[in-house]
């Protein structure tokens, strides 16, 4: 159990570092700096922004760098095409007129798939201590060193 209680840290970081995201409607019409969000582009903003981003852009996500009723910033981290395939970017900003904006949804923390991932770590983390970091002996008591010694 000692070796449990010394992995529970390591198993809420990974919670952390690896917990399941979901985008969900924004509480306000003007997201605040920083914020992680996704645009889902009408048409014509995807043709508009084409030269900009690449043809075909459905969706553009990354975080708020400004935004106001008129105009959102965003430092973009992943594009979408039509056809649903994905490319990450590195941060590059993008301004999109409000108007090209079909839909913009912020990214929050699943606390039911991370609950799940983290009960999955944590089994994991018991079944692996139970089978590898054991008291070092075997079922019948011995240290597993019996025998002859070494061939």
């Amino acid at each position: 159990m000692t070796a449990v209680r010394a992995r529970t840290p390591l198993v809420g970081l990974l919670l952390v570092l690896g917990g399941c995201y979901t985008y969900r409607p924004l509480p306000a019409a003007v997201p605040a700096a920083g914020l992680r969000v996704q645009a889902r582009l009408t048409d014509a903003g995807a043709d508009s922004l084409a030269g900009r981003i690449g043809r075909n852009v459905a969706l553009l996500a990354g975080e708020v760098v400004r935004a106001d009723p008129a105009e959102l910033t965003l430092a973009v981290r992943e594009v979408e095409n039509q056809r649903g395939e994905r490319s990450d970017w590195e941060g590059e900003t993008v301004v999109i007129p409000r108007r090209f904006v079909r839909e913009l949804q912020q990214r929050r923390l699943s606390i039911g798939g991370t609950g799940l991932l983290g009960g999955a770590v944590a089994a994991g983390l018991v079944a692996a201590t139970q089978v590898f970091g054991g008291s070092g002996t075997f079922e019948g008591g011995g240290t597993g060193t019996g025998g002859s010694g070494p061939r």
